[in-house]
């Protein structure tokens, strides 16, 4: 995780100022950006213990230009069975004691302020705010009534840099500090199959990547 991060951030701060003539970027006045990130289907933001993600997500961002060095971006995920869940589920076959169900959804929103000297945006070094929410239903589908309710919320400050090609690619990379509260509503208290550990809220890293275009 700690590696993960360092890289993420080099990344970030090694892009030249200039990035944009770099990767053979024009001036191109674009308002809108249109994202997603296929990887996420393999860990979304539900995760048991910390350790286990079992939410996949399906998202999509959009983005638009509101004033000069500035934008706002919302994202709508659909939340299903990890990867992982899946492919654990496939394994065990009808040996499995729980067959479980996820189903779930995440709104996320940005205003990106952005910070590079020749670019008026949506391109460019930025700072935001991000704000985000995810619901899910994890569920024990041989008892109907043995489920587990899922929230999470996250609020950060983000620094991030965002790419756009000559052609329209748009890639976006961030990284931010801030604060995450995961609660966990039992169906039947102390007495469901399934456990995911305890509610908490605290400080929390993020980092994420999207890419798409821009029109």
């Amino acid at each position: 995780m700690k590696k993960t991060l360092l890289a993420l951030i080099c990344v970030i701060f090694i892009l030249p100022w200039n990035g944009q003539k770099a990767f053979g970027q024009e001036e191109t006045n674009y308002k809108f950006t249109l994202k997603t990130n296929p990887l996420a289907a393999f860990a979304g933001p539900i995760w048991a213990a910390w350790i286990v993600p079992i939410t996949g997500e399906y998202k999509v961002l959009f983005e638009a230009k509101t004033f000069k060095k500035q934008s706002l971006q919302v994202g709508a995920s659909y939340l299903g069975p990890s990867v992982f869940v899946s492919a654990l589920k496939s394994e065990l076959g009808d040996s499995a004691d729980v067959e479980v169900g996820v189903n779930g959804f995440r709104g996320q929103l940005w205003y990106k302020f952005f910070l590079t000297r020749d670019s008026d945006g949506p391109s460019g070094f930025y700072a935001s705010p991000h704000f985000s929410f995810a619901s899910a239903r994890i569920e024990n589908k041989d008892e109907p009534d043995d489920y587990v309710n899922a929230a999470k919320l996250n609020i950060h400050g983000v620094l991030g840099y965002q790419l756009i090609t000559r052609g329209g690619f748009v890639l976006d990379i961030f990284t931010g500090l801030g604060f995450r509260d995961m609660t966990w509503d039992y169906a039947q208290e102390g007495s469901t199959d399934l456990d995911f550990g305890e509610g908490k809220g605290r400080v929390n890293v993020t980092f994420g990547l999207s890419f798409g275009y821009a029109f």
